[in-house]
């Protein structure tokens, strides 16, 4: 979260504020889908094959962002303020790693369309990955942290500005999460790196406020 932060603070500072035209900050909430794609991987002389899951939840988030002046173009900052403890292994099994810090830094495209505005987004996400942890007396699961990053594409309608300066929007997104890795032993048995990668899909609803 903080290397996306960062270069969303430094992009600001590198334009000068004339090259903004207001802009607006808002809350939205939905529910997102994430896909887990476990690789393939040998252990001693067996080897085990790739594994998929899926699991979906409501979730919120906050988000601001400015529009640069002449352009259809914004730029944004979105964040989620609560963190999850993720399961790695399946519903079955206690091993899970704790992700929070959710952040997305992004460009927005908007084009006006009869009485309601459309637009698509293209942007960077990243999340911390906390200390992975097991309760599983035969597997030891090696403390490691790190980041979980990715692309995210989306498209969504946005309203007519409401009373009070308010817009309402509905949205769709796509993360395509890079590799992960964590290390394990199970029955005192050499080290095992295990790989996966993931995706995520969220649709929400959002209400912002211009300025």
């Amino acid at each position: 979260m903080k290397k996306i932060t960062i270069i969303f603070i430094s992009a600001l500072f590198t334009l000068t504020t004339s090259a903004f035209a207001g802009g607006m900050i808002g809350v939205k909430l939905g529910k997102g889908d994430l896909e887990g794609n476990k690789k393939a991987y040998t252990a001693g002389s067996n080897t085990y094959a790739a594994q998929s899951g899926s699991k979906d939840n409501a979730f919120g988030a906050i988000f601001a962002e400015l529009n640069i002046k002449e352009s259809p173009i914004s730029v944004g900052l979105e964040y989620v303020p609560f963190d999850a403890d993720v399961s790695l292994d399946g519903k079955s099994s206690g091993v899970s790693a704790n992700v929070s810090d959710y952040t997305t830094i992004y460009a927005l495209a908007m084009r006006e369309l009869n009485d309601v505005s459309v637009y698509a987004k293209l942007g960077y996400s990243q999340a911390d990955i906390g200390t992975v942890s097991v309760n599983d007396t035969a597997t030891t699961y090696v403390s490691q942290s790190g980041d979980l990053e990715g692309m995210m594409v989306g498209v969504g309608v946005q309203s007519k500005e409401l009373p009070f300066g308010l817009v309402a929007r509905g949205e769709f997104t796509y993360t395509e999460f890079d590799d992960i890795s964590v290390t394990t032993t199970s029955n005192g048995s050499t080290s095992v790196k295990k790989t996966a990668d993931g995706e995520l899909t969220t649709l929400t609803l959002s209400l912002a406020k211009s300025f």
